[in-house]
């Protein structure tokens, strides 16, 4: 005995089949899907660029203290550096006492020589050869403290030269206590600086990272033979290590006529992450973007970047490291 199957009864029933493993394959791929991942505070997800974005509401903002700024416009002269090291004060020392010798030797001689002269003149015990012998010994003490003070202006320079000399000697104390010290230093070749440049930024080896703004910077009078290029002499000052002769130091020194454009960033707004350093740029009120800031120069100003940021754009200044740690805290609970 054969059973007839209600043809309409048949489709219903495919039907409902079809729904339920369209809900099951639906679910699957739901829960393949990458979806936000989130903690009490922020909520972190990809954009449609495949960039990383930090989500977090203004109350919780302000909870953890984060602050924004809008960057700013810098020009700033391009720097070119320059290589050379500290100078030993005692060959400076030893010539300044010879010079403070034959000054006083020739204030001697010029007292002697007009005495003489005035005894000559008034036909009092005073013969032709004594005034003769007094003048020579005058003149010749005359040309000895005029050689001693090229030398000066050949080998440290005018500036040391035309101090007046109880100013030269207390700066040569301060050379051999360590308190001050001048450094040369020579740009590479084919670098054009300024003549004179306005002032340089000095680096001693194994203290790089205490920079020292060079007091006075000048022409050097002479160029080491087998160190070509532009030379000079820069005065330092530190408190905080001493600097003594021979040590390696880098100058930071302004090029001629030539200008770079770019931001200046906080250092405070400088994270550390996986070898490079990042800032986090606010998207809107509540969205945030990590961005490198390669290349970077960092100042004692802050962080001069000429890449990347541009004027105008708003950026995290305090806070940035709280917004890594949000970010890094969900690729954990992503591989969990």
């Amino acid at each position: 005995m054969s059973i007839k199957r209600n043809p309409a009864v048949s489709i219903v029933g495919a039907l409902a089949v079809m729904v339920v493993f369209a809900g099951f394959f639906r679910a699957w791929s739901d829960e393949d899907d990458e979806k936000p991942v989130s903690s009490h505070v922020a909520q972190v997800f990809r954009d449609s660029s495949g960039d990383t974005i930090v989500a977090i509401l203004p109350a919780a903002q302000k909870e953890i203290g984060i602050a924004t700024r809008v960057l700013e416009a810098v020009a700033r002269p391009v720097e070119v550096e320059a290589y050379g090291f500290v100078l030993d004060p005692e060959s400076l020392a030893a010539l300044n006492s010879k010079i403070v010798s034959a000054q006083a030797a020739l204030d001697a001689a010029a007292a002697q020589y007009h005495r003489t002269s005035r005894l000559y003149a008034e036909q009092k015990n005073a013969s032709l050869r004594e005034l003769q012998t007094e003048q020579a010994s005058y003149l010749s003490d005359n040309a000895m403290l005029q050689s001693l003070e090229q030398q000066l202006r050949t080998e440290w320079g005018g500036w040391i030269a035309r101090m007046n000399p109880p100013a030269r000697a207390e700066l040569i104390n301060a050379l051999v206590d360590h308190r001050q010290a001048i450094a040369r230093v020579t740009a590479p070749l084919g670098e054009e600086l300024d003549e004179l440049p306005a002032g340089a930024r000095v680096r001693v080896l194994g203290h790089e990272s205490q920079p020292l703004k060079a007091q006075v910077v000048y022409n050097a009078p002479t160029v080491i033979p087998s160190v070509q290029g532009q030379t000079f002499l820069v005065l330092l000052t530190s408190n905080k290590f001493p600097v003594r002769p021979g040590m390696a130091v880098s100058a930071d020194l302004p090029a001629a006529n030539t200008v770079e454009r770019g931001v200046m960033v906080p250092r405070s707004a400088v994270v550390r992450y996986a070898g490079a350093d990042w800032v986090y740029r606010q998207i809107d009120q509540t969205r945030f973007e990590r961005m490198a800031i390669a290349p970077a120069q960092f100042t004692a100003a802050g962080c001069f970047v000429t890449a990347n940021l541009s004027p105008g754009m708003r950026i995290v200044v305090t806070g940035a490291q709280s917004l890594l740690s949000e970010e890094l805290k969900s690729q954990i609970q992503i591989q969990d």
